[in-house]
C-alpha cells in the first residue's frame, strides 16, 4: 500500500468522524437543556402591589406540571395569579391555584394534555402586596412536569421594598433573557473548530511534498 493510498483512507476517516461530530453534537446539545423555570425580580414601596414573571423555557412536548412557589410572608401578600402567553395560546390548558396552600407558599398546577404550547413563554404573573420594607427571595420547589422523565431547573427571583435599583416588571410579555450561552452559538463554534481541524490535518498529512 502505497503512501497516497494510505492518505486517502486517512482522509476518509477523518471525513467519517467529522460527520459523526456535525450530527450528534447538535442533538446531545439540545437535549442536554433542562426545562427551566425562571422568576423575575420586582420592587416598589410599603402597601404597593408588584407583579413577577414565572417564565418557562425548553417545555416542548409538555402536558402539563406544578410547581411550589416559596416566599417570605412576613413581607409578601400574594393577591393574584394570572395565566400568561404560554398557556393562553394552547387550546388544551387547564390551570389550578392555591395562593393559600402553606404559609409562605402558593401552588400552581396546569394541564396542556395535547401538549400544543410553544416551546417558551411567560407561564404566569404573580401580583404581591408589599406589607413592609425587606426582602423577598421568591424559589420555585417541588417541581412536577408531565411526561415523568424530564430534568428541570429553576431560578429564583427577588422583590425588594423599597425598590432600590430593582427593576419592577412592566411586561408580562417579556421573558427574562438569561445570561446563557446560545446552544447554536457553541454548535456553530464546534463546527467552525471542525472544520479548521480538517484543513490542518490535510496540510499537515499531504505526501509526497504536498501532492496527492
Amino acid at each position: 500500500m502505497n503512501m497516497k493510498t494510505v492518505f486517502i483512507i486517512k482522509e476518509a476517516l477523518f471525513l467519517v468522524l467529522l460527520i459523526v461530530l456535525i450530527i450528534v453534537a447538535p442533538n446531545a446539545l439540545l437535549a442536554a437543556d433542562d426545562l427551566l423555570l425562571t422568576v423575575s425580580d420586582a420592587g416598589g414601596d410599603t402597601g404597593d402591589h408588584v407583579t413577577v414573571n414565572i417564565n418557562i423555557e425548553n417545555a416542548t412536548g409538555t402536558e402539563g406540571g406544578q410547581f411550589v412557589l416559596n416566599f417570605d410572608d412576613d413581607i409578601l401578600k400574594p393577591i393574584a395569579l394570572e395565566t400568561e402567553s404560554f398557556l393562553e395560546e394552547a387550546e388544551s390548558s387547564m390551570e389550578m391555584v392555591n395562593l393559600e396552600y402553606a404559609p409562605g407558599q402558593l401552588m400552581f398546577i396546569w394541564i396542556t394534555a395535547a401538549a400544543d404550547t410553544e416551546d417558551s413563554g411567560v407561564l404566569c404573573t404573580v401580583t404581591f402586596e408589599l406589607l413592609k420594607e425587606g426582602e423577598s427571595l421568591l424559589e420555585i420547589n417541588e417541581v412536577i412536569i408531565s411526561p415523568d422523565g424530564i430534568d428541570t431547573s429553576t431560578e429564583p427571583g427577588l422583590v425588594v421594598a423599597p425598590a432600590d435599583g430593582v427593576d419592577v416588571v412592566a411586561d408580562s410579555d417579556a421573558v427574562v433573557e438569561e445570561n446563557r450561552t446560545s446552544p447554536i452559538i457553541i454548535i456553530i463554534a464546534l463546527l467552525a473548530l471542525a472544520i479548521a481541524g480538517y484543513f490542518a490535518y490535510r496540510q499537515i498529512k499531504k505526501p509526497d511534498g504536498g501532492r496527492h
